[in-house]
């Protein structure tokens, strides 16, 4: 038997299967499915089930063939800011704008904005308020396509409907559903009051299960092709950082992580519920881990696409040039940087300019500041959350530069590790299909 992992990113659909010793097999991706509306950039759930499909029959077909049937699958995905509408038939009626863009405008009230970003609200939801989140995108739907929106049974993220569609089940991981800002981060229930004010009901969302729960067994329609083991099933994944987290962690423990790509995801596990006053005034979200009663703090900030810019101004894309120009650490650049928290205002900025100001000067202040705002931001997180923070785990390709690691054990001053995983959150799920059916199969002795 075996077991697959899947991650459902911005860019690429992601396989990874494990053999029952725990084994990893070959890694494999497709492009995700892009839709081009009006001049904003959508992605369907539908399409990407297809998309999926033909992956998983492909690998069962080749990769997997030497290990017999598929025994359980787990899924890793974006945020649940990217949801689809689907009817009472579980059909897409309207598909995601992708997270990196938003509507012209906000079809919320600016008080119900306010609130929804409040000190009181953040306590409840542990998520700040983005315009990109649930509760925005669907006044939005309300509004501009009301005859969508009367249609509308259920609000899903990928997962919730990539499970539904191979089970039958309509499932909500806890780790995904509190970005949709109307759950209580404590209870994992829809906060009533919440749902009062945005007039929403709570079936709107599918019932919350935990990582690792069982969704149900998988449909042998589902997946046409592919040998299913007697009781096939999938297990609950969750948001892409947690499983990728799962993953690393299972090798290298630690409670803080760093992970770049596009963006630099900074997270931060704890036991304990943090100062929900201190968090919102850090801007971090408090979700759900794999673990029953363990929270785990995350900030983005958008270093990846900065150091792209830098490669691009400075280097005509030469990002050599710009590695070893950071390799240098005898530079003490006198500008100052600021990272801008609204997204019209740019990337980032740069202060005080004065003549004979090098590309190396530019690209050491930048990475210095993004830095030490991380470095201060985790020490922060951990204060909060009681937590010592005595090294971290770095994952990401950027991170894979001995030039970034060299800068960042300059800045940070900590012992630092970098993830050998290439891909950490299709391993991680593959992880968490392999152990929760030893585990409802009553074999934790091969864990």
């Amino acid at each position: 038997m075996w077991f697959l992992g899947i991650d459902i990113g911005t860019t690429h659909i992601k396989t990874v299967g494990m053999d029952e010793n725990g084994g990893v097999l070959a890694v494999r991706k497709c492009l995700t499915p892009v839709l081009q509306r009006d001049g904003l950039s959508f992605h369907d759930a539908q399409s990407v089930w297809q998309t999926l499909t033909g992956l998983i029959a492909e690998y069962a077909r080749n990769d997997a063939k030497a290990h017999g049937p598929l025994a359980a699958i787990s899924i890793g995905t974006f945020g649940q800011e990217e949801s689809v509408a689907v009817n009472s038939r579980g059909e897409v009626i309207y598909p995601s704008l992708a997270w990196w863009q938003n509507y012209g405008d906000d079809a919320l009230a600016p008080q119900t904005q306010q609130w929804l970003d409040s000190a009181g609200h953040y306590a409840i939801s542990g998520m700040r308020s983005r315009p990109n989140q649930s509760p925005s995108r669907l006044a939005w739907l309300r509004k501009h396509q009301p005859a969508i929106w009367r249609q509308t049974a259920r609000w899903v993220d990928f997962g919730s409907f990539i499970m539904w569609r191979l089970t039958g089940e309509w499932r909500a991981a806890s780790s995904q559903i509190t970005h949709s800002q109307c759950f209580d981060l404590r209870s994992m229930q829809p906060h009533q009051p919440t749902l009062e004010r945005l007039d929403l009901p709570a079936e709107l969302f599918p019932p919350v299960a935990n990582t690792g729960e069982c969704c149900g067994e998988i449909l042998s329609a589902s997946l046409p092709g592919v040998r299913l083991a007697p009781g096939a099933s999938l297990f609950i994944g969750g948001h892409d950082q947690i499983l990728a987290a799962w993953a690393v962690q299972s090798r290298q423990p630690t409670n803080v992580f760093d992970s770049i790509g596009t963006s630099e995801y900074l997270m931060v596990l704890t036991p304990h519920l943090p100062d929900s006053a201190i968090a919102w005034q850090l801007g971090v979200d408090i979700e759900r881990t794999w673990q029953a009663g363990e929270y785990v703090m995350g900030c983005a900030t958008p270093s990846g696409k900065i150091i792209q810019t830098l490669a691009e101004l400075l280097y005509a894309g030469d990002y050599q040039r710009l590695f070893a120009d950071l390799r240098r650490g005898d530079i003490t650049p006198e500008l100052t940087v600021s990272i801008n928290e609204d997204d019209d205002r740019g990337l980032f900025s740069l202060h005080h300019l004065n003549a004979g100001l090098t590309p190396a000067d530019v690209v050491h202040a930048t990475l210095n500041h993004i830095a030490d705002r991380a470095f201060d931001l985790l020490g922060r997180m951990c204060e909060i959350g009681a937590i010592r923070p005595q090294d971290a785990v770095l994952m990401g390709s950027l991170f894979q530069r001995a030039e970034m690691l060299e800068h960042r054990q300059r800045r940070w001053q900590i012992p630092l590790f970098i993830s050998e995983l290439a891909e950490p959150v299709a391993t991680g799920a593959a992880m968490v299909a392999r152990e929760s059916w030893l585990i409802a199969s009553n074999q934790e002795d091969r864990l």
